[in-house]
């Protein structure tokens, strides 16, 4: 049922939901809550229903193609934000996700540069989003009325109406939505993909995850992220599975959901899937439905993986590597790979390309460590905004990825760490996620992080942020000495920190370039 390449390279998103909805009928398609509290579940003929009743709600409210739609919403209005989010697209509006969790300056920023003519906001926050953007249309969801000057959202199952007027997305071309980077070591940039390159997205990713058309996809991701309409969505829709997408939930919830949604897949950032595992309860949870789990976004540490497969042996492990400006697309490692290959992220995705690249531009061989690039159908037009990043970062469908890595002689891709992760004392160069990983190994850390700290006379020196195991006291003696054992000397810890819980982005990136602060500020 899978469609080729080809066959995908023609579609807009509103074609995919109506040739899925011609082959799939009833089978589910999207599980979300809704904000009022409940949790919806559609087919894919009711998904497709509703869809185009949202775009013809949004062309009547004078949303046009071409222009952009704001979302300031949570995972707790998930099937607000999914119904809106293909009603703008089926008309060829831009979809533009907000972190829900941004400061206000990060916000009024991403106003500035998007320039949305509707922002979809719930009632909680419509002052707060009115304030930082005056006079911009708002569109309220959770209240009938709207509130604050805003208009109702306007609920297709409600107040169905008709298409019938609508002008729809015509071309693949077009651009789908805006999707901001992570922001762990800079400002956010606004990331440009069309309707075609996420369609790719979800063949690659879909392809390398194994996705099948029966399987109930859970997705453990914040709405805001490309991992929820890159890979989860499009990923289940290009395949005909059902997406289950997670609310604002603890762990101990979200391992309930598995089992009332009958999930054959999950899928979540190495933290979330650490957490998962720690909050278990055989009496009260089952994965046994669970055929396979997969991890992304942060470098999985082995401990956790080996506890995960201790803890649901039935359940088949899948590793994959790529960044919002690649799609996400990149590499995967499979369950048959894990063993022989541990350490590795994988080899290529399905259509995609891995190379390594040295400062001067020239390829390089196996076991040379550069920066990574990924070429592939999925990958981004460019930066929304901001031509001379484009033109540094993008070349056609390749993207150099800010990340450093090596190929091996078969193609396996080893990563390294973020460029400006890469540690400098005095000329010796230490990858953070080495370290990090070394520390995972000890009995007494639950989460570890390291980063450059400045040194007055190497220019920059070995920092680490420790979380300690629940019974654990601090000590600096042991870790250093555990340390010793498996690094350089050069790259043992030589500043420590111990913390109770380090800063994270929704996703569960830690946000080193606030570690480096740290790092850098007398001990309190």
């Amino acid at each position: 049922m899978i469609e080729t390449l080809a066959e995908l390279s023609r579609f807009t998103v509103r074609d995919l939901i109506l040739a899925r909805a011609a082959h799939a009928g009833e089978r589910l398609a999207l599980s979300a809550r809704s904000i009022h509290g409940d949790r919806r579940r559609y087919g894919y003929r009711e998904l497709a229903r509703l869809m185009d009743a949202m775009a013809g709600s949004l062309w009547r409210v004078g949303l046009r193609p071409g222009e952009r739609v704001a979302f300031f919403l949570t995972n707790d209005a998930g099937r607000e934000f999914m119904l809106t989010s293909l009603g703008a697209l089926a008309l060829g509006a831009v979809v533009v996700p907000l972190n829900t969790r941004a400061a206000d300056p990060e916000l009024a920023a991403a106003l500035e540069l998007t320039s949305p003519s509707l922002l979809v906001v719930d009632a909680a926050a419509s002052g707060r989003l009115a304030a930082l953007a005056p006079g911009m249309p708002r569109m309220t969801v959770g209240q009938s009325t709207g509130t604050d000057g805003a208009a109702a959202w306007p609920d297709p199952e409600r107040d169905p109406t008709s298409g019938q007027d609508v002008a729809w997305a015509s071309s693949p071309d077009q651009l789908g939505c805006l999707l901001f980077t992570s922001g762990t070591t800079a400002r956010s940039k606004a990331v440009m993909s069309s309707h075609r390159t996420m369609i790719a997205a979800g063949l690659c990713c879909g392809q390398a995850l194994g996705l099948r058309e029966d399987d109930v996809y859970q997705a453990g991701f914040p709405l805001f992220t490309s991992s929820v309409l890159n890979i989860a969505a499009m990923s289940c829709w290009v395949a005909g599975a059902g997406l289950v997408l997670e609310g604002v939930v603890g762990n101990e919830e979200r391992l309930d959901l598995v089992s009332q949604e009958g999930t054959t897949y999950y899928h979540g950032v190495p933290s979330v899937l650490n957490f998962m595992e720690q909050a278990f309860d055989p009496e009260r949870h089952s994965l046994d439905r669970v055929r396979r789990i997969a991890s992304g976004g942060a470098p999985m540490p082995p401990e956790v993986s080996r506890r995960m497969a201790a803890r649901w042996p039935r359940a088949e492990q899948v590793q994959i590597y790529g960044l919002t400006e690649s799609g996400p697309s990149g590499s995967v490692l499979g369950p048959q790979e894990m063993a022989a290959h541990q350490g590795s992220v994988g080899r290529a995705m399905p259509h995609c390309r891995l190379e390594i690249v040295g400062d001067d531009g020239r390829l390089l061989g196996p076991g040379e460590v550069g920066e990574i690039a990924i070429s592939g159908p999925a990958v981004a037009v460019g930066y929304f905004g901001d031509e001379a990043a484009t033109a540094r970062a993008f070349s056609g469908r390749r993207v150099l990825t800010g990340d450093v890595g090596s190929l091996d002689a078969d193609g396996f891709l080893y990563f390294g760490d973020r460029k400006k992760d890469v540690i400098n004392r005095g000329g010796l160069k230490i990858a953070s996620v080495a370290v990090e990983r070394v520390l995972f190994q000890h009995e007494s850390v639950r989460e570890a992080a390291v980063v450059a700290a400045s040194h007055p006379d190497l220019g920059e020196d070995v920092a680490a942020f420790v979380v300690l195991k629940d019974g654990y006291a601090p000590d600096i003696a042991a870790l250093r000495a555990h340390c010793a054992g498996e690094l350089a000397d050069y790259a043992v810890p030589r500043k420590w920190r111990f913390v109770d819980a380090l800063p994270k982005n929704p996703m569960g990136k830690v946000l080193k370039n606030e570690l480096r602060q740290m790092a850098d500020a007398p001990a309190q």
